[in-house]
């Protein structure tokens, strides 16, 4: 599993459970924050605890929920 995605009261905690946020994961995560952010979540928290890499498509994913 790439990532865990729990909705919560008051926003949508993403977890990225790969050391490599990299062109192997970044199109799934940006596909669903682009779900989410589309369903109206406005608050989305974006965890990257267990990630020590990330390339630009990473960065990329990420300013998408923004």
């Amino acid at each position: 599993m790439e990532f865990n995605i729990e909705k919560k009261e008051n926003y949508t905690l993403i977890q990225v459970l790969e050391e490599k946020l990299d062109t192997h994961i970044a199109p799934n995560l940006k596909s669903e924050l682009v779900l989410i952010s589309g369903n109206g979540e406005k608050n989305i928290l974006l965890d990257l605890a267990k990630c020590h890499y990330c390339d630009s498509s990473g960065l990329s994913a990420i300013l998408v929920a923004n």
